[in-house]
């Protein structure tokens, strides 16, 4: 069997390299392939960005029923919390950038007033300035709290335990359980990051959660249009279509 035809369609003649073409449709189909992949990820995120829409819609509720529940699901992550600031324990974890500059994040526990038990509150971040010293504020006194709950995923860390031989600790990963065991009390099974003007908030440095699609549809695009781009190109270079055009221009 010859490798390559020669095909007439009038007055347009294809040579055709049947390896070429075999070539040219895996490469084609691959990167359409990336361009539907990246229309499934605009999808999802279009899904996930309904849900947290829904999400934003709920009212807060306070954290202890939540705890008192114990059935190891969230019902809200929009969240308030009454009780106090246990000051003297705060947690500093490093390191941590915010507009180019070396700081701390501070997280406080709170004891809530109902259970007695403790929530580890992430206030922020706050800034080191050589020979200053660290001051990111007490809050005295019972306190009404509003915040979201940081569902964080679990990653594996270091065995190292931090040195809690003097506050503020510094810890390098937020680990509820073994902030829990220096703590010595059981601790709520996520964070609580501030909302804006609460007592106690400092920079709220968090990178905002987004579900933005349209960076994917772009993408998507851009794939698809490659590979149309890959099989036109080949189809030009293996046949005299530019010739053709070029004649019936010309002729009058």
């Amino acid at each position: 069997m010859q490798s390559t035809v020669e095909l007439k369609l009038g007055p347009v003649l294809i040579r055709v390299n049947w390896f070429v073409v075999a070539g040219i449709v895996l490469i084609a189909a691959g990167l359409a392939r990336l361009g539907i992949w990246q229309l499934d990820r605009a999808s999802e995120k279009m899904a996930l960005r309904a849900a947290m829409q829904q999400e934003q819609q709920k009212e807060a509720i306070n954290i202890e029923e939540i705890i008192l529940t114990r059935d190891g699901t969230i019902p809200n992550l929009h969240v308030t919390l009454a009780g106090e600031y246990i000051n003297e324990k705060s947690f500093l974890l490093v390191p941590q950038s915010y507009n180019g500059e070396l700081g701390f994040g501070v997280i406080t526990p709170f004891r809530l007033q109902n259970s007695n038990r403790i929530v580890l509150v992430d206030r922020g971040w706050i800034t080191v300035a050589a020979g200053v010293q660290l001051d990111f504020g007490l809050v005295v006194g019972p306190r009404q709290l509003t915040g979201q709950i940081h569902l964080r995923s679990s990653s594996p860390g270091s065995d190292e335990r931090p040195d809690a031989s003097s506050w503020p600790v510094q810890i390098r990963r937020l680990d509820v359980d073994a902030l829990s065991e220096i703590l010595g009390e059981d601790l709520f099974p996520y964070p609580v990051r501030l909302n804006e003007d609460q007592p106690g908030v400092l920079i709220r440095h968090w990178t905002a959660v987004t579900a933005n699609s349209s960076a994917n549809i772009s993408y998507a695009i851009q794939w698809f249009v490659l590979a149309a781009a890959i099989v036109i190109v080949s189809l030009l270079t293996s046949s005299n279509i530019v010739s053709v055009l070029r004649e019936k221009k010309i002729d009058p």
